[in-house]
């Protein structure tokens, strides 16, 4: 039986979704919560989007097998009891054998979180980006719709790469209450690091550190330190997976 879950989890104290040396990862305490639930001595996990350390997730798509027949019910009960606090299991069900949550997805939302009051309340301290300033939101939203359609995205990432070709279908702005700002973002793939140096390329923008007309030529011409800062990872959230059939997956 392959099985499709869906999986919210609070990325601060994890080294990313990866299995690491380095420290604990979300995909480490699944399989160690599947193995203890279902008496296995591996069960592996694989995720569609290997978010970063300190990156949280929504609506994160990952897929195991079981040998029999269970019921995912209580499965999901279980794994849940045994889970750490900051990862629960919020959905479980049967999917065709041939389903991969990577390979299958056609398109992920991120959400990028952004607190630009001069004091920032505790509460958003771990998932939003302090930027004490008044951005020019106008602007931003004038240089993220360059940013739509298929375009070389290379100066979006923070690794050199051969080929930064990548489709984004939609990038918004959303005031939020607190005077909190969430950048919105629905691509077919993403680039190493691209999410969030999208958002902090149009937090410069809202600066007035950079302009529409350099936004542009990064399209154009390629270059990793003309664009904006790596927005720190604790503000991104993986909010949803898409795949072609079903739109409504978190």
């Amino acid at each position: 039986m392959n099985v499709k879950i869906i999986i919210k989890y609070d990325g601060s104290p994890f080294f990313g979704w990866q299995k690491t040396s380095t420290g604990p990862s979300v995909q480490e305490a699944l399989e160690e919560a599947l193995c203890r639930v279902l008496s296995r001595d591996k069960v592996p996990v694989e995720a569609a989007s290997r978010t970063d350390r300190g990156v949280h997730a929504k609506g994160q798509a990952a897929h195991f097998v079981l040998e029999e027949p269970r019921d995912l019910a209580k499965l999901q009960f279980g794994l849940n009891s045994v889970l750490p606090q900051e990862i629960r299991i919020s959905s479980m069900e049967i999917a065709p054998p041939h389903f991969h949550p990577t390979l299958d997805a056609s398109s992920k939302e991120y959400r990028y979180q952004i607190c630009m009051g001069t004091v920032q309340e505790p509460i958003h301290r771990a998932y939003s980006w302090h930027v004490p300033h008044c951005l020019d939101q106008a602007a931003m939203q004038k240089a993220a719709q360059l940013l739509v359609g298929t375009h070389n995205f290379s100066s979006f990432t923070t690794l050199p790469i051969e080929e930064g070709r990548r489709t984004l279908f939609e990038i918004s702005l959303v005031p939020l209450p607190e005077n909190r700002l969430e950048i919105r973002l629905i691509g077919e793939r993403f680039l190493y690091k691209m999410a969030r140096r999208i958002a902090g390329t149009l937090v410069d923008v809202g600066k007035e550190r950079l302009t529409l007309e350099n936004i542009s030529k990064l399209l154009t011409t390629p270059d990793r330190a003309a664009a904006g800062i790596t927005a720190p990872a604790h503000g991104l959230h993986l909010h949803q997976v898409f795949y072609p059939q079903s739109k409504e997956l978190s």
